[in-house]
């Protein structure tokens, strides 16, 4: 069975991004199959937790390539691995209640979502939203960039729904699934079946809906369905990496429906708020992250939610592997040539010429005196990305600025700052220049 698992590792190493391959898949080892279920070695009960969560559909794709659609897999922590400093999860009360459906992952719940000032008002229209399926918010429209949390708070609404009653009509899917059970419907002449699927529900969640735009019978299905749900006063949520009408191909009369509702946007989180979810992620998990590592992973990881968790399940994963405690050095050492190298590089003039590319400005747009409008606001926003990312102070970021004074620069953050949370047009950008410099 080792041979088996062994072939495994091999196909999996070709999709699976090297560093993560080395840190998670490497160490386990195969232990035995009986009843079609293969039973893996692994080095923690955080190390089956991390997999489970982040590789089993690409595992079980290559098992069943290899061994056939019937085996299983169970996880077996090692007994003789050391282990990092651990403390018991409050132990949980257990119901009988009926099985939710498995496309709503456990760890997704209104409960375990860190609010802070990013999100909190995201969370409270799912939250509401949850309360009162079809009457209130609907259709309810979230939206912000990669990994900060959308796919959390739609599946939470879902869990929350299905909670309160369990006989609700409740379905999740992500806007590609969408899309390739409709092609399957068409291929096989099942169209009726399809919409029978997707028209008769309580509740419909869709992930990622920008990717349905550009196909013209997705779009055409998709309008058909809303209106009989939306009609039908039954709930529907939408997520999106985009407001609606800025969603490029994308018909107009969808980007109409989608902004007749509630839209909520979640900003990327602030330090205190990332601070928080680690607490709160290391907790449910059984283990203690030192309050100085926390407080390092949330400066160096500035992207999104997704990647601090990755980093932290990195660290956690390497003090499993080697023994060590977790703290300060043993963070610095996991994390350097990952991400360290991404802060070194974006400095001031590398801002500056993102926002010029992005706006069209001239070389010394940015450092002029002129006070229009259509150069204020690039101004402010590059040097509050400046503030944010470099290590630079506010009197080095106001000389790069033409030589301004240190409370330009700290005015222009704080307008940015509190701008973010009401001016959509100006988050969009700020998101488009954050891919530009590949943050």
């Amino acid at each position: 069975m080792n041979l088996l698992w062994e072939e495994c590792k091999q196909e999996l190493a070709k999709s699976i991004d090297s560093h993560n391959f080395v840190s998670y898949i490497q160490p386990t080892t195969a232990l035995d199959m009986q009843d079609g279920e293969l039973s893996i070695l692994v080095p923690s009960a955080f190390f089956a937790d991390w997999i489970e969560k982040n590789y089993m559909k690409a595992i079980r794709e290559v098992l069943v390539a290899k061994a056939g659609p019937e085996v299983r897999v169970k996880f077996v922590v090692d007994p003789q691995k050391p282990k990092v400093e651990v403390r018991a999860p409050a132990p949980v009360a257990r119901h009988k209640k009926k099985a939710l459906p498995p496309q709503f992952k456990p760890q997704y719940s209104f409960d375990s979502f860190v609010v802070g000032k990013s999100n909190e008002f995201a969370y409270s229209s799912a939250l509401t939203c949850a309360k009162n399926p079809g009457s209130k918010y609907n259709p309810l429209y979230l939206y912000g960039g990669v990994g900060l949390g959308k796919t959390h708070l739609v599946q939470s609404i879902g869990k929350y729904i299905l909670e309160q009653n369990p006989d609700a009509r409740v379905l999740y899917i992500s806007s590609d699934q969408w899309v390739n059970q409709l092609i399957s419907k068409i291929q096989k002449g099942q169209m009726d079946e399809f919409r029978n699927t997707f028209r008769n529900l309580d509740v419909l969640l869709v992930d990622d809906i920008q990717f349905i735009a550009g196909k013209e019978r997705t779009q055409e299905e998709f309008f058909h369905t809303f209106n009989e749900l939306f009609h039908a006063e039954k709930q529907i949520v939408i997520s999106s990496d985009q407001f609606p009408k800025d969603i490029k191909k994308l018909e107009d009369r969808l980007k109409s429906r989608f902004a007749s509702g509630l839209i909520a946007d979640i900003q990327a989180a602030d330090l205190e708020t990332k601070i928080a979810i680690i607490n709160q992620k290391s907790s449910a998990n059984g283990y203690t992250i030192p309050q100085d590592v926390a407080q390092f992973l949330a400066e160096t990881i500035k992207s999104n939610i997704r990647e601090l968790e990755g980093c932290m399940a990195r660290v956690v994963a390497v003090a499993s592997l080697t023994g060590r405690p977790i703290d300060l050095t043993l963070a610095k050492e996991t994390l350097e040539g990952v991400y360290s190298e991404e802060k070194k590089h974006i400095d001031t003039p590398r801002i500056q010429k993102a926002v010029m590319e992005y706006y069209s400005l001239r070389p010394n747009d940015l450092k002029s005196k002129n006070r229009s409008r259509n150069l204020v606001i690039p101004r402010q926003l590059a040097m509050y990305l400046c503030r944010e990312i470099t290590d630079d102070s506010l009197p080095q970021i106001g000389k790069a600025f033409g030589g301004r004074d240190h409370s330009t620069v700290l005015h222009s953050h704080q307008k940015v700052k509190k701008d973010l949370e009401s001016n959509t047009k100006l988050y969009k950008d700020l998101t488009a220049i954050k891919r530009m410099l590949e943050l």
